[in-house]
């Protein structure tokens, strides 16, 4: 057996999911502040949504750290979905990494 070493995000928050009570495929998450729902494709993990009730305070970091942790881990892409707030789709795409993918998403590859 091996030891497998334990992940921490930038400031050692839990992930927390469960699934929500209006569609069975759909999760919610906490991360810190931060709240959301997400999804599991075969090949992506998908955020819906994220709201972060104490902004500034970098728990939206702690969010991408164990998302993009997950996907490196599984060999899956991560998809920020329905993105109504264009600064925070620039944001992604020239601070995060992501590329546009249509008018509403954003996606980032892992090798």
């Amino acid at each position: 057996m091996s030891a497998i070493k334990k992940f921490n995000s930038t400031h050692n928050l839990f992930f927390e999911s469960c699934p929500w009570p209006r569609n069975n495929d759909i999760q919610l998450f906490r991360i810190g502040s931060c709240e959301g729902q997400w999804f599991a494709l075969d090949n992506a993990y998908c955020i819906i949504s994220v709201v972060n009730d104490n902004p500034g305070n970098g728990h939206l970091q702690d969010v991408f750290d164990w998302f993009e942790n997950s996907c490196k881990r599984d060999g899956k892409a991560l998809i920020v979905m329905e993105l109504m707030n264009e600064r925070f789709k620039k944001h992604l795409i020239t601070k995060r990494g992501f590329e546009s993918m249509g008018s509403n998403n954003a996606i980032k590859f892992f090798l």
